[in-house]
């Protein structure tokens, strides 16, 4: 019998997220890890009219092709281009075999993709295709997060398969006193920053295009941010591990930076262009279903009443967490 919370899963990404229609075309990709939720996507798309198509890969090809690309096929991406100018809808499930595939890989090579993909990041972020990011439970996670196999699947769908409709009410609730806000100061353990917020109006996340989801966010007055924060909440990105990152913020701009593990990595993101020193957003997380970091920015970045910060545009894309559920004031 079907895992009744994989069917649940994928009904929330194809009716809630996605919103799929009748005649449209649906792109749904992951690993072969992941055919259980492939498959019961690939079934409600169909059952909704629609013409799936499926990119599985195997765990392992993202490290091949790192390892073996030269500097041309690492910025091809035509195939993708054409694929996405012709699709209605994106349904994204991540699911590696090894998160630290890519470590020993040249960071040079992970940023001249990044730097070729990115106009067709642009694309699908603004509003070129409906799309959706997920997770679905594999060892390696499950490794990451410190948890049995058993205990991680709980753990996800404990965080993705809510009620998102209510969810985005109490957050329009608490969004509305950050609304009325001109400042935000977060203090912390080895945390003190204040951020400007006056004018801005909060984006409230509720499934759309990330599942787990629950956190509204805004895009801060970013030559107006003062002060220093600190995050002990590791994560994994680029296959790499960062850890104890603490950034020191001067009419905007981070001006002194340390990690206390994947440092000259760190400095490598923020060294990617001009905007990657510059505040771009302040998240609350409100997803209470997520009470435990597990390296996964998916998740992390959504645990309730916990703040994240993340550089802005050309940057670098991990969002970190303070070490505790801090003290927020707005005024």
């Amino acid at each position: 019998m079907p895992d009744q919370r994989i069917e649940r899963l994928a009904d929330i990404l194809v009716h809630h997220s996605v919103k799929v229609k009748k005649g449209e075309t649906i792109l749904i990709r992951g690993t072969t890890l992941a055919s259980p939720l492939i498959q019961e996507v690939y079934r409600k798309v169909l059952q909704c009219g629609a013409h799936p198509i499926t990119q599985v890969d195997l765990p392992e090809m993202e490290h091949i092709f790192y390892r073996e690309a030269d500097e041309e096929q690492l910025k091809h991406i035509a195939y993708a281009e054409m694929l996405y100018k012709h699709i209605d809808g994106y349904i994204n499930i991540q699911s590696q075999a090894n998160t630290k595939q890519l470590t020993g890989i040249d960071p040079a090579k992970l940023q001249l993709r990044r730097l070729a993909s990115r106009p067709l990041l642009q694309y699908l972020m603004g509003g070129g295709v409906r799309w959706v990011l997920t997770a679905f439970p594999t060892n390696a996670y499950a490794q990451e997060a410190e948890m049995s196999l058993e205990e991680y699947e709980d753990f996800v769908y404990g965080a993705t398969n809510i009620d998102y409709k209510a969810l985005e009410r109490t957050m329009q609730e608490a969004a509305s006193y950050f609304n009325k806000a001109k400042k935000v100061r977060i203090v912390a353990e080895g945390t003190d920053i204040t951020i400007d917020i006056e004018g801005r109006e909060a984006v409230i996340c509720s499934g759309e295009h990330n599942v787990p989801d629950g956190e509204f966010f805004f895009t801060p007055n970013h030559l107006l941010t003062e002060g220093t924060i600190y995050f002990d909440w590791p994560t994994v990105y680029g296959g790499r591990e960062i850890q104890g990152i603490r950034l020191t913020f001067r009419e905007g701009k981070i001006v002194e930076y340390s990690a206390e593990k994947g440092e000259k990595f760190l400095e490598q993101a923020l060294n990617t262009d001009e905007g990657a020193r510059y505040l771009g957003e302040l998240g609350i997380g409100a997803n209470f279903g997520i009470k435990r970091p597990t390296k996964d920015i998916l998740f992390d970045e959504r645990r309730s009443a916990v703040p994240s910060i993340w550089p802005s545009a050309g940057r670098m894309r991990a969002r970190e967490r303070a070490t505790s559920r801090p003290f927020i004031g707005i005024w």
